[in-house]
């Protein structure tokens, strides 16, 4: 129930908002508003399901997976692990790949989703560095940030939007 609840505060303010629009400035029909509330409270269900599995299998394991490769001690290990966590992760996710199809001809859809991977395991590593290495993170955002607006500067305006997006 506490996963439920959770998903219910994560769902519930948009799903109103998109409610209130219907009824006020936007009418639609009685068959599409059933479709709605349908699919919002399976929405409501699936991350309530899928949060308790995440708890329940994906956290232990990540957990004792991290904890065995940090008892090592062996700093390029640390540094493999999390490039290749953050690497595999991120081109295996479902919103990259609808992304990755949205910009459909403007960019290749492999280049898109390998790019953003090599980018989130790049950081996922700077991140372990941080921590081991005890770097402020006003330091390390304040040098991303200052390369991601030089970096926009410089990019074609059709693509900043992208990046960004995918970025997030």
């Amino acid at each position: 129930l506490e996963k439920l609840k959770e998903s219910l505060s994560s769902v519930l303010p948009i799903s109103t908002i998109v409610l209130l629009l219907t009824f006020v400035l936007v009418p639609i029909d009685s068959g599409l508003l059933l479709a709605y509330l349908t699919g919002t409270l399976l929405l409501i269900l699936g991350m309530g399901l899928f949060t308790m599995g995440s708890d329940i299998s994906m956290s232990p394991m990540g957990t004792h997976i991290g904890s065995t490769v940090i008892k090592k001690r062996k700093l390029w290990l640390i540094i493999l692990v999390a490039f290749l966590v953050g690497v595999l992760v991120t081109i295996s996710e479902p919103d990259l790949q609808v992304l990755a199809d949205q910009l459909g001809g403007s960019m290749d859809r492999n280049v898109l989703i390998f790019s953003v991977g090599l980018g989130v395991g790049i950081f996922l590593v700077l991140a372990m560095l941080r921590i081991i290495f005890k770097i402020r993170l006003s330091i390390i955002l304040l040098i991303g940030y200052a390369a991601t607006f030089i970096l926009a500067f410089f990019a074609p305006q059709d693509f900043i939007s992208a990046a960004f997006d995918a970025g997030g």
